[in-house]
């Protein structure tokens, strides 16, 4: 009788791991998570007797990787790919989809969806000497608050030119989606009673109220030709505190002044990419076992594994009718791992040497 149920505990686990196999090789995230996806590209071209289709998906394909570039390279190493020919950014495709094709006025118009490779690419950028960034979309609240230094004065809503113009000359490959506060009296007179001591401020009290927990205050000090932005950034309960300075922008001008503002946008942008870097040359080994009869476990766990790109590799070790036990090379300190996992609501044991999923 011991032997029957015996065999029963290892035909049932037999079939979960069998499963769970077959879910690795045929789920749908597989792909998702291969991939860089950069969309809508618009090309235009004129409709002449030379006009070859050819020539319009390979401009496709030269922008798409522009945009990939800006979503995932800090833009001090931009000019490393500066010469990438187009035969290179092919190899690195995936695959590619037309759609809205249009002939208007002689013109042939028509939007692309290209998808990189994604190991394919990342190895492309170690080989230039480039640790990418995970292309990550973020909302984040910001206070772009104006001081005259001269008139020692505080502008944050309708009289300060830089949240009125925060919108204008945003970019596709924008990953910071910036969320402006509503207009309140009582913000401007905290502001104003504290002029001499902005810098040193806790705005916690402010920030409060819009019950952001990612957010950046922004601090222009504006004294004739010289603008400084002191930027305390606060993004996954990290604070970061920036300093530039900028000379010669004329706020009247519209043009300076969106200019400047791009400037500032292109920085947080950078400290945002440098948050999510990639750095494969770390490799972490770790053993993580999982009950062996949980189905459902095992199957969150493994999506879990195939969507965080700091993954670089993971496969089943070993099994036996109690557990299944996971090797996992993670680009990154086990720290960050754990930190990923209760992101995603999975508990990790870490008393034993081999690690536990709870």
């Amino acid at each position: 009788m011991h032997l029957n149920i015996f065999f029963m505990s290892l035909k049932k686990v037999y079939i979960i791991f069998f499963t769970t196999v077959l879910f690795f090789n045929f789920s749908s995230t597989d792909l998702k998570s291969s991939i860089f996806s950069v969309n809508d590209i618009e090309i235009t071209e004129p409709f002449e007797l030379n006009f070859k289709k050819e020539k319009v998906i390979d401009k496709a394909f030269i922008e798409a990787f522009k945009r990939l570039i800006k979503m995932t390279v800090i833009s001090s190493e931009e000019i490393k790919l500066a010469t990438i020919k187009n035969k290179e950014i092919k190899n690195l495709i995936d695959s590619f989809k037309i759609k809205n094709e249009r002939f208007i006025k002689n013109n042939y118009s028509a939007k692309f969806d290209v998808n990189f490779n994604k190991q394919n690419t990342l190895l492309f950028f170690e080989k230039k000497n480039i640790f990418p960034s995970l292309p990550r979309k973020k909302s984040i609240f910001i206070m772009p608050i104006l001081i005259d230094s001269n008139n020692f004065t505080v502008n944050l809503f309708n009289q300060n030119p830089f949240f009125l113009n925060w919108f204008k000359g945003a970019g596709e490959h924008y990953l910071l989606n910036y969320i402006l506060p509503s207009e309140d009296i009582d913000i401007i007179n905290i502001l104003n009673k504290n002029i001499e001591s902005l810098e040193n401020y806790n705005y916690s009290s402010i920030i409060k109220k819009y019950e952001v927990e990612d957010f950046i205050i922004c601090l222009i000090f504006h004294d004739k030709n010289e603008i400084r932005v002191l930027s305390k950034i606060t993004i996954n309960n990290q604070e970061k505190i920036q300093n530039n300075i900028y000379n010669n922008i004329n706020l009247d001008n519209e043009d300076e002044l969106i200019s400047l503002i791009i400037s500032i946008k292109n920085n947080y942008e950078d400290n945002w990419k440098k948050i999510n870097l990639i750095n494969r040359s770390v490799k972490l080994p770790l053993s993580i076992s999982v009950d062996a009869n949980d189905y459902q476990k095992n199957r969150l766990f493994k999506e879990f594994l195939n969507n965080t790109e700091f993954v670089s590799n993971f496969f089943i070790k070993d099994f036996n009718n109690k557990k299944i036990n996971y090797k996992i090379i993670f680009n990154g300190s086990p720290s960050r791992f754990l930190e990923l996992c209760n992101k995603n609501n999975i508990l990790i044991d870490t008393t034993n040497q081999i690690w536990q999923l709870n």
